[in-house]
This record gives structure tokens, sequence and C-alpha cells, in this order.
């Protein structure tokens, strides 16, 4: 057999090999890799790693969890989901202007991640900006940001930027 037929013929065969066990998932307005049946977030892993070469922070502050502008948020919160939100752990808050985000942690719902606007009235929640749930098999940033994004577009990109949601919270259970 000629050397280039041999070639030819390995080539063919590892990538049918390589295309047996790997597919290519439609799924929630976007694609998964799907190796023998396990799910992976290429597109969600190499946004993630983007974001955090080219973020910047600078204008985005990060808040203590116990100081009185917490305190409000907490209290905005408790309001917004009666009873279920009365006992709540505020594990993020950051601020950009007058945006808030929170990630929250609670004893009786899902962990949720919530956009916040401080305005005259105080913090309010804005409409739809709440993230609560499973991202399982999404990685937890890119997935949590694009659907607040969707709801609030007007929020400074920073904020966005900067958030990482904790890996105990929004991980791989």
């Amino acid at each position: 057999m000629k050397k280039y037929v041999a070639l030819t013929l390995l080539f063919l065969t590892a990538v049918g090999v390589v295309a047996s066990h790997l597919e290519v998932e439609r799924h929630d307005d976007s694609y998964l890799l799907n190796v023998d049946g396990v799910r992976f977030d290429v597109l969600g892993h190499a946004n993630d790693q983007l974001i955090r070469a080219t973020r910047r922070c600078a204008n985005v502050n990060q808040q203590h969890t116990n100081d009185p502008t917490a305190e409000a948020v907490k209290t905005a919160l408790r309001a917004y989901s009666l009873p279920d939100s009365q006992r709540l752990v505020l594990r993020q808050l950051s601020s950009s202007g007058s945006w808030f985000l929170a990630e929250v942690e609670f004893s009786d719902l899902q962990p949720a991640v919530v956009l916040l606007e401080n305005g005259e009235n105080g913090f309010t929640i804005n409409n739809g900006s709440v993230w609560s749930g499973p991202v399982d098999p999404w990685v937890a940033g890119p997935w949590i940001r694009r659907y607040l994004l969707k709801r609030a577009p007007q929020v400074p990109s920073d904020l966005w930027a900067c958030f990482d949601p904790s890996p105990r919270l929004f991980g791989p259970h």
C-alpha cells in the first residue's frame, strides 16, 4: 500500500473515531459539546476566560455585606418574595453608579443573583432581573450574565463583567 493511501486511511479512521464520540447539541439558545453523554459548555468556558482577561473593574465597588447599604439591599430583597426570603445571607454585593448586583443565599429557596437600582425611593429590584436556580451544565458566570443582561441592557457593562458567581452556590453539584 502506498504511503499517502495509508496516511489518508489513518486520518479518516481517526476522524471517524473522534466523530463517533463527539456531538454538538443546541440547547437553551446555546450549544454544548457532548462527549459520550457528558455535556461541556465550551463556549461558556471561552467566554468566561475572555471576560476575566479583559474586564476593567475600576468603576465597580465591592460592598461589605454588613454595612448600612447592604442592610437596605437585604430589606428590599426580603420584601420581594415574602415569606420565603426572610432568612437570607448576602454573599456578594457589587455596585456601579446606581446599580447593585447581589448574590444571595436563602434557607428555603434556591440561591439567586438579583439586580437592584438605588433610586429616590430606595432600592428596587429591576423588573425580571433575578436569576435563581441551577446552571449545570452551563458555566455559571456567562450564563447568569447573559440572562440578566437581556433583562437590563442599560446597566454598565463593567458591573456584569466583574461579577463572578460563587462556585459553592452556582457550581456543578
